[in-house]
């Protein structure tokens, strides 16, 4: 009876020790070093005007965007840390095709140094953007391109051990020279700056095709492209020209005869939504169209649309033909991915 007592107030004890005790935070110590440094040497950050469903992108709507600088070497930081930077045009004087992104474009609103806080490891520069820059056609870029960048540096920095200068192998290493180091600088960055306006993106195209003889003036036949289900229509680019205007790809869809390649339309919006259709090569008005927000839907989102109607000569002209054609347009995403650049040195490497 003794013996079963004793293991009854053991078990007792037991249980009544587990769920007395509680796990006490394991800590961890730090690294032992603690850096600063730019993420990233040579990245494109492209502002997203109007919509965009896979992110936030308030910033880029009220024309701003900020550049990170990083810490590393601890688990979790407990103090401020100031980093010192400056703009130094300088690591752009050797890099073909890239410009300084003139200082009447933009000003640094967060005025060195940047702070890390507590609590993170990452410190914030905040740039806002002046209209001058939207109104400048080299700031539109095709993709892993750009044309402006604003080049940055940390200069010195306050509670941290160190920035990352990396490890030169030669007596006046230039950082655009990867071979000129054995442990690559990250204490600059070519930011590299563009957008895309609000009508930008990959499009679900639908529509009719009328073709007609320009002498008889009778139809030849129409040409239907849609699909049962939106998102199975024909993909469509719609690139950034302008602040205002867009430029799509048009398939020459002739009948009874293999298509023609395609004719460039340049779309030119005004604010109410409304659009001129132009032949980009030509610069003629060829239609008109409308942008209607949440016009139409797929994958159970309602999506802006754009409904065109234009009409043009066949470039083949022994075809003699006209195309009418109505086009509707449905937004499917905003085609912006990561983007880097590789600068190119204007005096080849020796």
């Amino acid at each position: 009876m003794m013996k079963k007592i004793n293991k009854t107030a053991i078990l007792l004890f037991a249980i009544f020790a587990m769920f007395s005790c509680e796990n006490a935070p394991i800590e961890f110590d730090d690294f032992g070093v603690t850096a600063c440094y730019f993420p990233y040497q040579t990245p494109v950050r492209t502002i997203i005007l109007g919509k965009y469903d896979d992110g936030f992108n308030d910033n880029d709507n009220n024309r701003q965007f900020e550049i990170g600088v990083i810490m590393s070497g601890v688990y979790e930081n407990k103090i401020d840390r100031k980093v010192y930077f400056e703009v130094d045009t300088a690591l752009l004087s050797d890099v073909a095709g890239v410009k300084y992104l003139p200082a009447t474009y933009y000003t640094v609103e967060t005025v060195s140094p940047v702070i890390i806080p507590k609590g993170d490891t990452k410190g914030r520069i905040l740039i806002k953007l002046t209209d001058a820059f939207f109104n400048d056609t080299l700031a539109v870029a095709a993709l892993n391109k750009t044309n402006y960048a604003i080049p940055l540096v940390i200069k010195s920095q306050e509670g941290l051990d160190s920035v990352l200068v990396g490890k030169p192998l030669v007596a006046t290493p230039n950082r655009n020279i990867a071979t000129n180091w054995s442990i690559l600088p990250k204490d600059y960055t070519l930011f590299g700056i563009k957008y895309i306006n609000k009508y930008h993106g990959n499009y679900l195209r639908r529509g009719a095709d009328k073709v007609i003889n320009n002498t008889t003036n009778v139809e030849i036949g129409t040409k239907i492209y849609h699909n049962q289900y939106v998102e199975k229509d024909e993909v469509v680019k719609a690139s950034t020209f302008d602040l205002n205007t867009i430029s799509v790809p048009n398939k020459i869809r002739r009948y009874n005869a293999p298509d023609g390649g395609n004719l460039t339309l340049n779309l030119v919006f005004a604010a109410d939504g409304t659009c001129v259709v132009y032949n980009k090569v030509t610069n003629t008005v060829i239609g008109s169209g409308l942008l209607k927000e949440n016009g139409d839907m797929w994958g159970g989102k309602s999506r802006d649309v754009i409904y065109l109607q234009y009409a043009y000569n066949d470039p083949l002209v022994s075809r003699n033909e006209k195309h009418e054609v109505k086009d509707t347009m449905v937004i499917r995403d905003r085609g912006v991915v990561f983007e880097t650049f590789v600068p190119t040195l204007k005096t080849p490497n020796p």
